[in-house]
């Protein structure tokens, strides 16, 4: 059964002005996870891309995979125009589409930490790894401007679905413990910022209510007095991270990239 997170996704709607602040930390992540020439890496969520085409410029054998037909179109695109060649497929990060012990290399960027059955994303994750395969995940930490942000909108939003765990759980180190016991080695475990940049915090808050679909789909559930004062909440949060003293936005939020080996 198709979740509205999936359909607002599946929708034809332009993620890639958002993806690109995004770039540098897929390229940090691929180089931290040190794919190599050859190695068959897997991208879960992998969205429009960014990881996935980082790792084809270090000559490894790519597959991207998404329940976003619209995003996987954008990737072989992207690719496209740089040359690569990177493969697709439809496939739910819980209900992975490959066989056991497929790929040298799995990664997600701030992908798999929305499945919303997060230990069988999990052990889907780690189905696929080859033994001694390296896995490499970015997630958002639930601390500065993330958590900020998520504590605004809670307050203009209606409560999530019951029972549904908050993806800011996998930024958390002990909740790879958790989710993978001693299935895995942690080989590194940092936590780093990544930017968000635009012209205002008005600016980025109008970009990501048009091209990033989560939002997109709960804002037009609002009434209008609702849609405001989720505008006015996530504006706030922008503003109160803003690095930048010129009026543009220059915002830093935590996320924590895991490097492990699959035992």
């Amino acid at each position: 059964m198709t979740t509205p997170i999936q359909a607002a996704w599946c929708a034809e709607i332009d993620y890639q002005p958002l993806a690109h602040q995004s770039v540098l930390t897929s390229e940090l992540q691929v180089q931290a996870t040190a794919v190599r020439w050859g190695d068959r890496v897997l991208d879960i969520a992998a969205g429009t891309g960014n990881t996935a085409l980082a790792a084809a410029r270090r000559g490894a054998r790519v597959t991207a995979s998404d329940f976003s037909p619209v995003g996987l179109e954008r990737a072989v695109r992207r690719a496209a125009a740089e040359g690569l060649s990177i493969d697709t497929e439809l496939a739910d990060a819980q209900q992975l589409p490959f066989g056991d012990a497929t790929f040298d290399v799995v990664l997600s960027t701030f992908g798999v930490m929305y499945a919303p059955d997060q230990q069988r994303a999990a052990d889907e994750l780690l189905r696929v790894c080859r033994p001694g395969a390296r896995i490499g995940l970015v997630s958002w930490c639930a601390t500065g401007l993330m958590a900020d942000l998520q504590a605004a909108l809670a307050a203009v939003l209606p409560p999530p679905p019951p029972g549904v765990p908050s993806p800011h759980l996998w930024g958390t180190e002990q909740h790879y413990k958790e989710l993978f016991g001693d299935r895995i080695e942690v080989t590194s475990s940092d936590v780093l910022t990544q930017d968000f940049f635009a012209e205002s915090a008005g600016a980025q808050v109008a970009t990501m209510l048009t091209h990033l679909p989560p939002w997109r789909m709960l804002y037009d559930r609002l009434e209008p007095s609702a849609q405001s004062a989720f505008v006015a909440a996530a504006e706030g949060a922008f503003v109160r991270g803003n690095r930048a003293t010129d009026g543009t936005l220059l915002a830093g939020a935590q996320y924590l990239q895991i490097v492990a080996t699959a035992l």
